[in-house]
């Protein structure tokens, strides 16, 4: 049941109706079959294999608990299970070709698919707060959960199930026992959450997404270099809008059970530093690879190097943690180096901070705000070209979008041919002019983001006069209707991971 779709609007509406009505002691209840209901829309197994996973850890939690001798055993068990789980079932396309050859070779048939391991949807979100609620339990920050169905709760929840946000246990479970009251305002804020992301996912990343040529990221060769340069920039729009639209929708409709979620996505294209962009895009598991990885292994290394000042301290723990951000994506070469991409980023950034007294960006000059937001624009949109495709057609995709020789001028000759009726043309590239339907769907998109920016407000539609919202509620509808017509939606980019 895909998040866009009429089925799931009924759904949600159904849910929520029912959960506002019912007493307090039966909403958890409510909330965990209502999400067992969306998985069971997937696929039975999905809600099994995720059961099993939220047992076994509802169980090792206990058990760290009261443990007084045995509390890292039972830490690393968990942390173990939880990768194991993920490898095995998100990572199996590497091993299990390999292994169902050796076992035909040793006479044993597997037959088709007997191997296939089902992954389930969102279980790399899953993973990391799984992994977080056993540490936080042995730091002593967090209480094992006493109640199976909350914990359980805590894994299903169908609104952040697909694609996050990566939700920390000790602030969403006291939010499944005290909801926030649901008055007018935030009746108001919820909806206007839901029609932000709505227009982020259907009308600016799958419209963007359907502009892009389907082998451009495939075959860069056919296409020249200014062509690259603007189909990369529309696939930079078209993973945040998704992402962020997905995060907009999901926060939305969790709103109106009185559970907050995270705000993932923070306008992280004007950032003006690596340091702030990691703390603008998808804050949630940004914020846990800081705490989880990036500070362990800071704190390891003052162990081995307690001089802070030394290059070691500048240099690992930001490649360590960018390279884990990766391998979490997919365990893929690509991935690896996007993640490494990022991890230099932060690094040089570190490194040209130690010339003088540090000074946050909104001290700096609006010159030097302005070209930095833009470098690290450029430098993100790059990075995106590994993430997107294999590292051979990237390196090419790289090349030929960088070679002066790619690049050709607008062929005016021939738009004077055509018009005299010369010649005929069978495609708008035979100009080489730009794709102007991406520029005409950007500008919409860099004027929310502006809006949202300078008003530091993601819904701002709030305080506009009520002809004004009545307008444009009835454009975006119009926009979606008619973009519906032509099949232009597409699953969420994150539902993947």
């Amino acid at each position: 049941m895909s998040i866009t779709s009429l089925a799931f609007v009924v759904f949600c509406v159904v849910a929520i109706l029912v959960y506002r009505f019912l007493p307090s002691s039966y909403r958890t209840g409510w909330l965990f079959a209502a999400s067992i209901g969306f998985l069971l829309t997937w696929a039975w197994n999905l809600a099994a294999i995720l059961l099993v996973v939220a047992t076994v850890n509802f169980t090792l939690g206990r058990w760290l608990g009261v443990a007084t001798n045995r509390r890292r055993f039972f830490l690393w068990t968990g942390i173990g299970f939880n990768v194991l789980v993920l490898v095995a079932l998100k990572y199996n396309g590497f091993y299990v070709s390999a292994l169902t050859s050796l076992l035909e070779r040793m006479g044993v048939q597997t037959g088709d698919g007997v191997l296939k391991l089902l992954l389930p949807v969102g279980l790399s979100f899953i993973t990391v707060q799984m992994i977080s609620y056993l540490v936080d339990i042995h730091n002593k920050i967090l209480k094992p959960e006493p109640r199976w169905l909350d914990f359980a709760l805590y894994v299903v929840y169908f609104p952040k199930l697909l694609s996050g946000p990566v939700e920390r246990a000790r602030t969403i479970l006291p939010k499944f026992k005290q909801p926030s009251p649901l008055d007018a305002a935030a009746v108001e804020k919820n909806a206007w959450l839901i029609v932000v992301g709505l227009v982020r996912k259907l009308i600016l990343a799958d419209t963007l997404l359907s502009i892009i040529p389907a082998d451009i990221f495939l075959h860069p060769e056919l296409y020249v270099g200014q062509d690259l340069a603007l189909y990369l920039l529309a696939y930079t729009f078209v993973i945040y809008n998704d992402f962020a639209g997905y995060t907009s929708i999901v926060r939305g409709v969790s709103g109106f059970f009185g559970i907050e979620l995270t705000n993932n996505f923070k306008l992280p294209y004007f950032s003006r530093s690596f340091t702030e962009f990691w703390d603008r895009w998808h804050v949630s598991l940004s914020h846990w690879l800081r705490d989880y990885i990036f500070f362990p292994v800071s704190r390891a290394l003052a162990k081995k190097i307690p001089n802070r000042e030394n290059i070691v301290h500048l240099l690992v723990p930001p490649i360590v943690t960018m390279l884990v951000s990766g391998m979490w994506h997919g365990l893929g070469w690509n991935f690896l180096v996007w993640g490494g991409l990022h991890g230099l980023y932060l690094i040089f950034e570190r490194l040209t901070m130690l010339r003088g007294p540090r000074r946050l960006p909104d001290e700096w000059p609006k010159w030097r705000q302005v070209f930095s937001a833009l470098v690290v624009f450029g430098l993100a949109a790059l990075a995106w070209i590994p993430f997107r495709m294999d590292l051979v057609t990237g390196w090419h995709f790289l090349a030929r979008m960088l070679s002066p020789h790619a690049w050709t001028l607008p062929h005016l000759w021939l738009v004077q041919a055509v018009s005299t009726g010369i010649r005929g043309v069978t495609s708008w590239r035979e100009f080489a002019f730009p794709d102007m339907r991406v520029l005409l769907v950007l500008i919409p998109a860099l004027l929310l983001d502006w809006k949202q920016y300078r008003r530091k407000s993601e819904t701002f539609f709030m305080d506009w006069p009520a002809w004004a919202k009545g307008l444009f509620l009835a454009l975006v509808v119009l926009a979606i209707r008619l973009l519906s017509f032509g099949e232009t939606s597409a699953p969420f980019v994150y539902q993947g991971f």
